[in-house]
Order: structure tokens, then sequence, then C-alpha cells
């Protein structure tokens, strides 16, 4: 971070389903000479795409998938931590 804030090299983008096409288009830019790129996505995101250059992955450890609830009666994502298996 304080290399961040000292120098500005670094380029934060986010990558996930309720961002405009034109946004998430971005993670596929190359960044400047001398600039590093950090894309935060989703579980869903992370899998579903190939960006050139990344060279680290750091993992949050929890995914959100569709569950439901037995009490309503609604589907909807839930987050859960991943197994052993998945990390």
């Amino acid at each position: 971070r304080e290399y961040a804030k000292e120098t500005k090299r670094w380029i934060i983008l986010m990558l996930h389903s309720t961002l405009p096409t034109e946004e998430q288009d971005k993670v596929f830019d190359l960044p400047p000479e001398g600039v590093r790129k950090c894309v935060l996505s989703t579980n869903i995101a992370e899998t579903s795409v190939t960006i050139d250059g990344i060279r680290f992955v750091a993992d949050s450890g929890k995914v959100k998938e569709m569950g439901f609830e037995t009490d309503s009666g609604v589907h909807s994502l839930q987050e859960y931590w991943i197994s052993k298996a998945s990390a």
C-alpha cells in the first residue's frame, strides 16, 4: 500500500457481473510501462476469464454460490468458505 500511495504505480480494477461491459473490458487492457495492475474479482469471474499479464492470484477463501433458504423457500447467493481441496 505504501508503494502505491507514494509512486501512484498501481491501477486497481474490479471484475464482477454487475459492472457495465466497458468497465469489465478494462481488465484486459495492458497497463502503462512501470505500472502494476491489480484486479479484484469474484470467484465466478476469476474462473471464467484469462487475463494476460497476471502474475499472482490471492484467493480470499470464500465463494458465493446459489443456495436455498429452507425457512423462506427462496434461492439466493450465499457466502461459504471453500474446502481445502478447492484452495
